[in-house]
């Protein structure tokens, strides 16, 4: 019974509800029917049980038609034309897209999925189906989509990691389609996500020496940004240059992970990329820096040395590379932005001459191979100046006396 409803005498009720007043019948105890706003349509199917279904529309004759309809259905069924699971499969590829875009949301809940996942998910969806002008099950195919994949090459909009968290929505969603029969197949199956070596919209490069320098004193002698100090960028900037860190491990840091003494800093599994545990070793500068910051903070184990995220850091990082007078963007199309810290990490190591395995190691890349091509930018006045380091072959020749050739 609805809260504050109204009896009348002939056993009908009224209440308001959402901006509304709704009427109804008694029926039972402290029940209540009301009159649908659709009709539903009532049959017996293949086996003589009684189906009840809505037909989602007000007009009788089209709920007429929609009964008539499944009546056809059972029909054939009983005639053994078609069985009921190749009905039910027929009638799921024929649900429009947004219906089962709304399942599939269901399903992830169903599955634990995070709401910022399934979000973004969704998002990524909507969009590719957008700009492939998917509006049907039947357009969901391979070709469409890998004509998209070229198109977004060329246009270079957007960053290759971006373009492949849309090729995973994509594959998540057609294995979903697959599972409930859709699909008969996952044509995205052999889908590749693509390397970050095919990304020609955004080439990063590491900072020089001269130019780290003059980063860091403009930065000391700035202004506090989105409530980034002074001295909490400087030391920020040190330590992605000095460890090699991303700045979501560096945001996460606490004072468990750092062990002063031993000049070394453990990097927790939840926290890395990989999702593994690692332990780096920290030059005892920035060991010393950090151990005066959770003293002076009177910081707890399990407290964040650093508060930030990454809008504010990005924001001051580039207000802090304008005051120096260094380019986001140079004449070559060579870029700076805050990953260019990790690259002079690894481009420093390979300046100083330490061997490629052990950058690797230090910079915790799965193989050498992407230390080399990515994280490693040798500049080609450095490349002169290692051959300059070559020794110098130069055997000198006796001097031979000149034989001169005969006529005839």
């Amino acid at each position: 019974m609805p809260v504050g409803a109204i009896t009348g005498q002939d056993g009908t009720i009224k209440w308001f509800t959402r901006g509304k007043v709704k009427t109804g019948k008694i029926s039972g105890t402290d029940r209540v029917r009301v009159q649908s706003d659709t009709w539903t349509a009532q049959f017996s199917d293949e086996t003589g049980t009684v189906r009840r279904i809505s037909t989602n529309t007000v007009n009788r004759s089209a709920a007429e038609r929609i009964l008539a309809q499944h009546e056809k259905e059972i029909d054939r069924i009983k005639a053994g034309i078609i069985t009921r699971e190749e009905l039910d499969k027929v009638q799921i590829q024929q649900t429009p897209l947004k219906d089962l875009l709304k399942q599939f949301q269901k399903t992830m809940t169903a599955s634990g999925k995070s709401a910022a996942y399934i979000k973004l998910t969704l998002q990524e969806l909507s969009t590719v189906f957008e700009d492939c002008n998917i509006d049907s099950i039947t357009k969901f195919q391979r070709d469409t989509i890998d004509k998209w994949i070229a198109n977004e090459i060329l246009r270079k909009v957007r960053a290759i990691n971006t373009i492949n968290g849309y090729l995973i929505a994509v594959k998540v969603f057609a294995h979903y389609l697959t599972d409930i029969g859709v699909l008969g197949s996952n044509p995205f199956r052999t889908l590749r996500k693509m390397g970050a070596e095919q990304d020609r919209r955004k080439i990063r490069r590491a900072l020089s020496p001269e130019e780290v320098d003059r980063f860091l004193q403009a930065t000391a002698s700035g202004k506090n940004y989105h409530r980034l100090g002074v001295k909490d960028r400087v030391l920020i900037y040190r330590l992605l240059l000095g460890t090699g860190l991303w700045t979501t491990e560096l945001s996460l840091l606490t004072p468990s992970q750092i062990d002063v003494e031993n000049c070394c800093i453990t990097i927790k599994s939840a926290k890395t990329k990989d999702k593994t545990a690692d332990v780096l070793p920290l030059r005892s500068d920035l060991a010393e820096s950090l151990k005066e910051r959770i003293e002076s903070f009177r910081l707890e184990s399990h407290e964040r040395i650093f508060y930030y995220d990454k809008s504010q850091l990005l924001a001051a990082f580039y207000k802090d590379l304008k005051v120096a007078g260094i380019e986001r963007v140079g004449a070559n199309g060579r870029s700076v932005d805050i990953h260019s810290l990790r690259k002079t990490f690894g481009t420093m190591l390979a300046m100083a001459k330490v061997p490629l395995i052990t950058v690797q190691r230090l910079m915790r890349h799965s193989t050498p191979v992407l230390t080399a091509q990515l994280y490693i930018d040798i500049e080609p006045v450095d490349m002169r100046q290692a051959l300059e380091s070559l020794p110098v072959y130069n055997p000198i020749f006796p001097m031979l006396p000149l034989i001169k050739k005969k006529k005839g």
